[in-house]
């Protein structure tokens, strides 16, 4: 028979299984909350990017636009034509054109950044899972048997083993 001390040292260990899942499935609850929390915030600051290169695209090539027209207003105005006007107008299309390349590759880089943002937001997510780890089953099963035994170790050396050797001078010869 096991004694009280046995009984309730495997109630407690039972009991300490339980609030240690518990623990671990509310902290992975938290893990994920705060994973998908991050994510959102990353989303929403990439679009804002893209939104902002967008309209800064737009308002670049509109202001390149009127500089051309200015250019041809004012060389009309002033009878130049031919080549240096031409020559004008190519580097007003150019530079516009390498400002949305650098603005371009900027958003990229940023874009990038997020994503390893992402990336550690992942991390995070499973090294904070991991830091209260699920309980096994095993090593409570293993608890429970261990207390019993320190607290009465001459009962296991009674049980019958049908796998140990009898004595030979036990056998009943006939």
């Amino acid at each position: 028979m096991c004694d009280a001390g046995t009984i309730i040292g495997a109630m407690t260990s039972i009991v300490a299984h339980g609030e240690q899942q518990q623990r671990a499935q509310r902290n992975e609850e938290s893990a994920n909350a705060a994973y998908l929390s991050d994510a959102r915030q990353l989303n929403l600051r990439q679009r804002q990017e893209e939104e902002a290169e967008s309209q800064r695209g737009q308002d670049a090539d509109i202001q390149s636009m009127k500089d051309v027209a200015t250019a041809r207003t004012a060389s009309g105005e002033s009878g130049v034509s031919g080549l240096s006007v031409n020559a004008l107008i190519t580097d007003i299309n150019r530079q516009n054109l390498f400002d949305d390349t650098k603005a371009t590759s900027n958003l990229d880089a940023t874009k990038a950044q997020i994503a390893e943002e992402k990336e550690g937001a992942k991390a995070g997510r499973q090294s904070r899972i991991n830091s209260v780890p699920y309980p096994s089953f095993a090593a409570t099963a293993l608890q429970i048997g261990g207390g019993a035994y320190e607290s009465n170790p001459g009962y296991f050396d009674n049980l019958k083993n049908p796998f140990k050797k009898k004595n030979p001078a036990s056998y009943n010869h006939r």
